[in-house]
C-alpha cells in the first residue's frame, strides 16, 4: 500500500506519478528521483493553475515557479525549502552522472514530497 495513498481520489495524475517513485526507491533510485521530482513539477503545476494569489514568473522552469515569493506566501518557508530538495535530487537523477543516488536519497526525497502533497491534499481536496 502506498503511503500517497491519499492522493488517488483527488489528484489520480500525482498518485501515478509518485507511486512509481516509490517502486523504484530501493531499486533504482536515480529512476526514484525523478519521478519524484516529476510529481512535484505537476503538483506545483497545478498549484498556478489553480491558486489565484499565485503570480507566474517570468521564467517557466521549475526552479522559477518554486522561487516565486507568492508561492513562499502561500505555503511557508518549510515547503519551499522542500520542494527545493526534491527538485534538486530529480535534478541530479538527470544530469549529474558523476555521483550515483542512492536508497537513502530517493527515501529522503520522498519524504519531503510527503509533506508537500499532503498539504496540498489537505488544503485543495474536496473532502478535506
Amino acid at each position: 500500500m502506498s503511503q500517497f495513498a491519499f492522493l488517488k481520489p483527488e489528484f489520480p495524475e500525482l498518485f501515478d506519478h509518485v507511486a512509481k517513485a516509490e517502486q523504484l526507491a530501493l531499486s533504482d533510485p536515480r529512476g526514484a528521483c525523478f519521478w519524484a521530482r516529476l510529481t512535484l513539477e505537476t503538483a506545483i503545476n497545478w498549484l498556478y493553475l489553480h491558486e489565484r494569489s499565485l503570480k507566474r514568473p517570468y521564467a517557466r522552469e521549475l526552479a522559477a515557479l518554486i522561487a516565486e515569493p507568492s508561492l513562499t506566501q502561500l505555503v511557508g518557508p518549510s515547503l519551499v525549502t522542500k520542494a527545493h530538495y526534491v527538485k534538486n535530487q530529480g535534478n541530479r537523477a538527470a544530469h549529474d552522472t558523476g555521483r550515483p543516488l542512492t536508497a537513502q536519497d530517493a527515501a529522503a526525497a520522498l519524504a519531503e514530497l510527503f509533506h508537500l502533497t499532503y498539504w496540498l491534499a489537505r488544503t485543495y481536496a474536496k473532502g478535506s
